[in-house]
């Protein structure tokens, strides 16, 4: 789908020459009588009516139709068209939103009677007009057939095709038939969320119960005036407190997709690439095996290998690739699993067992918007910091000399689609399924996993969800940890409260009354930490604190609230997550 003006649109089914326009049959085969004929949209009409009507053809062409066919917002919107000709050409022009409904250019209303533009006249200026979009309350969309009048015809027709090969008919030109069509898209409104986030999902780090986010309603590609945002996020363990490492910055927000991986059988091995590396576990063989691929070992085979994993360990096994293809073949034997061919096996022999590992892998979707060096997570398959990376066999000659040199054997992209086409939706790129490569190698266990392919920052947000936003005043601060004394503190640095947690020792800071102001407020050296509930606490001075006087804990806390302004410059197509990465901004002790 094109935005901003289109002046084209697609072939139809009828023919561009003026005798078409008295077509004797209609769409559904049927025969005129003599003397009538079948106009374009398909009514009878006699010759002599079409005459006193129209006239003669008075020929003439349409050069195009000028309306912004960009998404509508969900509000009522008035858009101006001008359909641009030849002087004296004439059109008639339709509109009929989802619901088959059509647009009354009198009433400037949608209604269920058939009705449109009809036989308009163009001059020297062009035909100009206005239509009125209704507001709506789910997704619509709008239907526009320009037709040639009178013996008129569309200028040339230039195609346009989308990357699955579907015909783009918003930036198609001209008609090789009586009709040009466009279409207009109106959408409800979008949602924009602010939440602080965990990508590696730390332990403890965020209560997802106790999470605060914030949200921005915005139609699609329509801008947001600056305004505030708060969210927070609270410990998920009483026995726990956040520290601050930094402020966050706009370059502390990440966005990622979420593509699944596909199954172990679309894996193919790279050139020149070791999709067994390196052995990762051994047993030994208990009883011969002289025919069949059926062996039994002396340890529970679950807890020694995985269905894939090669095996080694005698002269006929190192000579070929032997693979595990199925643990307890027989339900009753834990220690039994079965080869890939018959291989003879003598008894307490040594196998070895290596995980196949692979670098490059099927995805479902989103390669068009995965790019080298981003980060991915959100599966436990995956190894320690793996990214995006092209792939590189490279032999390394007269290693340790001065004419040292590496050569690439072989080498390929980060992403490929494989070609496979993308899938468009309203014009616009929905599925694009292909491959990755990692710049580890990863286990076979990793296939039909969905992952979290990400980057930080507001260009990356931009690139991968159309938002374009504007970051500023950023903070992150604690919640003060309050609390009352239990009994009186008398020239004592050992204070008993009612609540210890979110207080960490060597961290946090007391200030309250009975707290000597002439000196920096004490630290808790000791009786806080990984603890909670009523307790006795030790400060880093002595004091005078009288029991029942509330008492606050500042350095560490239970909740972090981050706060800024933010102002869309444009939105996206569809609800999005803005997510900062609060393992940049707090720590958890």
């Amino acid at each position: 789908m094109a935005n901003g003006y289109g002046y084209s649109g697609s072939s139809s089914s009828s023919s561009s020459s003026s005798s078409a326009r008295q077509s004797t049959t209609n769409a559904q085969g049927q025969t005129a009588p003599p003397g009538f004929h079948y106009m374009p949209d398909g009514t009878l009409m006699s010759d002599a009516e079409h005459e006193r009507l129209y006239g003669g053809s008075s020929g003439g062409i349409i050069t195009g139709l000028q309306l912004d066919l960009s998404d509508l917002p969900p509000t009522a919107t008035k858009r101006i068209f001008t359909v641009k000709g030849s002087n004296g050409t004439k059109f008639s022009l339709q509109i009929t939103n989802e619901d088959t409904h059509y647009y009354n250019f009198n009433t400037k209303a949608f209604q269920a009677t058939k009705t449109r533009l009809d036989n308009q006249q163009i001059t020297s200026n062009g035909y100009s007009g206005s239509i009125s979009f209704p507001a709506i309350s789910d997704n619509d969309h709008y239907d526009i057939q320009l037709w040639a009048e009178n013996g008129s015809e569309h200028a040339p027709y230039r195609e346009v095709r989308f990357g699955d090969g579907s015909i783009d008919i918003n930036s198609s030109t001209g008609s090789n038939s009586l009709l040009m069509q466009k279409i207009i898209y109106q959408y409800t409104n979008l949602t924009l969320t602010i939440s602080p986030f965990s990508p590696n999902a730390v332990t403890d780090l965020i209560k997802a119960s106790s999470r605060v986010d914030d949200t921005i309603t915005i139609a699609r590609g329509k801008t947001n005036a600056k305004v505030p945002f708060t969210i927070s996020c609270e410990v998920n363990a009483a026995t726990k407190s956040y520290r601050i490492i930094k402020q966050p910055i706009a370059d502390d927000i990440v966005s990622f997709v979420s593509p699944t991986v596909g199954a172990i059988g679309g894996v193919v091995a790279l050139p020149g690439e070791n999709i067994y590396p390196a052995v990762s576990n051994t047993d030994t063989v208990d009883g011969a095996v002289t025919s069949g691929v059926k062996v039994v070992m002396d340890a529970n085979v679950a807890d020694k290998m995985k269905v894939g994993d090669r095996i080694t360990g005698n002269t006929a096994l190192n000579a070929t690739t032997v693979t595990v293809v199925a643990l307890n073949p027989d339900t009753d034997n834990v220690k039994e699993f079965s080869m890939s061919e018959a291989i003879a096996l003598a008894d307490g022999l040594t196998l070895s067992f290596s995980n196949q590992m692979n670098y490059q892998w099927p995805i479902n979707n989103h390669v068009h918007l995965i790019k080298e060096d981003m980060s991915v997570t959100g599966s436990a398959e995956l190894q320690s910091s793996t990214t995006i990376s092209e792939y590189r066999d490279t032999t390394t000659i007269l290693e340790g000399t001065e004419k040292q040199e590496t050569i690439i054997n072989n080498l390929a992209p980060a992403t490929s689609t494989a070609s496979i086409k993308p899938v468009y939706t309203d014009g616009k790129i929905s599925t694009q399924a292909g491959n990755i490569i990692f710049n580890k190698q990863q286990k076979r266990t990793l296939a039909g996993e969905s992952l979290r392919v990400g980057g930080y920052g507001t260009d990356e947000l931009e690139r991968l969800s159309g938002y374009d936003v504007m970051l500023t005043d950023l903070e992150v601060a604690l919640t003060p940890i309050t609390t009352t004394t239990t009994a009186a503190c008398v020239n004592s640095t050992s204070v008993v409260v009612a609540e210890r947690s979110g207080i960490l020792d060597s961290v946090s800071t007391v200030s309250g009354i009975g707290i000597d102001p002439t000196a920096a407020n004490p630290t808790v050296s000791s009786g806080a930490g990984a603890v909670s509930g009523a307790g006795t606490i030790v400060l880093s001075a002595a004091q005078n604190i009288e029991s029942g006087a509330t008492l606050t804990f500042a350095n560490a806390g239970l909740v972090a609230t981050v706060t800024g302004n933010i102002e869309i410059l444009k939105a996206g197509d569809a609800d999005e997550t803005i997510r900062f990465d609060m393992e940049k901004l707090i720590s958890i002790t």
